[in-house]
């Protein structure tokens, strides 16, 4: 990906201390930034270049008739949808923790995801959840 060349609509960026790898919707095509990177690592792995890649599309885009038709059969107990909360529900934790690091200074969190807590920072939990205004409580 060349420098200042727009990003797909959807995708992942994972931001570590060596660099940055950005990757699809489900992380696939992962590429290393910069572009000048990612070209190093092919040549030093003796890997091809790969085809140009497609704009749009990624599986999740394309006709909004079939779109439709697959949310609606999902409804109907057919395969789940990419709305599916059991899809949803990852992404939005990882987006939640990484708001909370941010807030942290950008401090590294480990999650216990079977008990819903952070466990390395325990005064970070509070931000877990909120402080509704009476009347408002869930």
């Amino acid at each position: 990906m060349a420098e200042n060349q727009e990003f797909e609509e959807e995708g992942m960026m994972f931001v570590g201390d060596k660099g940055k790898i950005l990757g699809g919707f489900h992380s696939e095509d992962p590429q290393l930034l910069p572009a000048a990177r990612m070209r190093a690592y092919r040549t030093a792995n003796h890997l091809p270049e790969p085809a140009p890649r497609r704009r749009g599309g990624g599986g999740r885009g394309g006709n909004p008739a079939a779109r439709n038709a697959a949310w609606i059969a999902a409804f109907k107990g057919g395969p789940a949808s990419y709305g599916d909360f059991l899809l949803a529900g990852p992404i939005c934790d990882a987006m939640t923790l990484a708001s909370i690091s941010l807030r942290l200074g950008g401090r590294r969190l480990l999650w216990d995801s079977a008990a819903a807590r952070i466990t390395n920072i325990p005064e970070a939990n509070r931000l877990l959840t909120r402080d509704y205004r009476p009347g408002w409580e869930l």
